[in-house]
């Protein structure tokens, strides 16, 4: 009698696991949404996506955790160090003898979403997130017991650190033509020492030793074919070279996928084209000196309460089958995923929908157990 008892309990658990949305536990965090957001944006305005940095995320996340537990709009954490600071302490070197770096921050009670369209609708803070010379960026996140939700994000730029994009950061592809992104040397165009100033030639490799490889002019996207067509992760090389042959390597890696694994994005889906990013760097900018550092460029407006707001929708990206295309290679999807998804909150679980299922289905099962056992 024990087996017909064992066999219930696994369908009872096997039918509860398929009540479960899939997408639950695949739900995107916040700090995960923005930074997708916020090089989805900058892609848009023309510029290159920024790179994830593990040393800028720790002083975000130090700060972010500092100001929810005070309830406080301040660059100054609670132990009197200034961002600049908290940058240096993770190991960060920023090119202007780590001055390079900058912070902002947003607090309320809104979503990523709204995060960022404050940053939009206020110039000074979105100047700062649109600044071409930023190449990578660090997002912390805290939430306060009253639900408001504090993003910190940290900027920076580092000598000799030129990151690159498959497919603009997709995850996966499900074609082995793709496109990569480059950046270049926006901070420093002169370069310092050893370190790579702006680059004039690439080349490429399936391997970090690139070979035979030959260099060819620098462009601001390159087409690339993965080194096989088996599903897997891949990983592509660039190497930059400068005027004074000086060089700085980098790599991606994206996973390619088996067919229908991935719907491909249809032509009519993808944003338009992307300029490169200008030939000539940005002027110097002035910035208020911090407590910890001199004077250096960046400035960043400080807010100075909560900031409750509406969501702002994001002006609308022509999706029309007539719409021009960036010129790639055809199978490319520039962006893992189109306006419509960009925009849609992530739908919320049902749970006590899906408790009464639950319950439905044990009380079935024990129901039938029961007639077994009188059998």
């Amino acid at each position: 009698m024990k087996r017909p008892w064992l066999l219930l309990i696994g369908m009872a658990l096997l039918m509860a696991g398929l009540l479960i949305p899939r997408g639950a536990a695949l739900q995107e965090t916040p700090p995960a949404t923005l930074y997708r957001l916020l090089n989805y944006t900058r892609l848009r305005e023309g510029l290159t996506p920024l790179s994830e940095s593990t040393l800028l995320k720790q002083a975000a996340q130090r700060h972010a955790n500092d100001i929810a537990e005070r309830g406080t709009a301040t660059h100054e954490g609670s132990d009197g160090s200034g961002y600049r600071q908290r940058i240096r302490e993770t190991g960060y070197r920023a090119w202007n003898d780590g001055l390079l770096v900058g912070e902002t921050f947003w607090m309320g009670l809104g979503t990523a979403e709204d995060a960022l369209n404050w940053f939009r609708n206020n110039p000074g803070f979105w100047e700062h997130l649109m600044d071409p010379r930023y190449r990578e960026v660090g997002i912390g996140y805290a939430e306060d017991d009253q639900g408001v939700h504090y993003f910190v994000i940290n900027l920076g730029a580092r000598p000799n650190v030129l990151p690159v994009f498959i497919n603009d950061g997709a995850a996966t592809t499900d074609s082995p033509q793709v496109a990569v992104r480059l950046t270049n040397e926006e901070a420093e165009p002169l370069g310092e020492g050893t370190w790579i100033g702006r680059a004039i030639e690439v080349r490429m490799s399936h391997t970090p030793d690139f070979g035979d490889a030959p260099w060819m002019p620098w462009e601001p996207l390159l087409p690339w074919l993965l080194s096989d067509t088996a599903p897997g992760e891949y990983a592509v090389y660039v190497q930059y070279r400068d005027g004074a042959n000086r060089t700085a390597i980098a790599e991606d890696v994206i996973r390619l996928v088996g067919e229908g694994e991935v719907a491909p994005t249809p032509p009519g889906d993808m944003p338009p084209p992307i300029a490169p990013p200008p030939d000539d760097p940005p002027p110097p900018i002035e910035e208020p000196s911090d407590n910890d550092a001199p004077p250096s460029p960046d400035p960043l407006p400080e807010p100075t309460e909560i900031v409750v707001m509406t969501p702002t929708p994001l002006p609308p990206v022509d999706t029309s089958p007539d719409a021009p295309l960036p010129e790639v290679a055809p199978t490319w999807t520039p962006l893992p995923e189109i306006e419509e998804e960009f925009l849609a909150p992530a739908r919320p679980v049902d749970w006590p929908v899906l408790l009464a299922l639950g319950l439905q289905a044990i009380a079935l099962l024990l129901g039938g157990a029961v007639f077994l056992r009188r059998r």
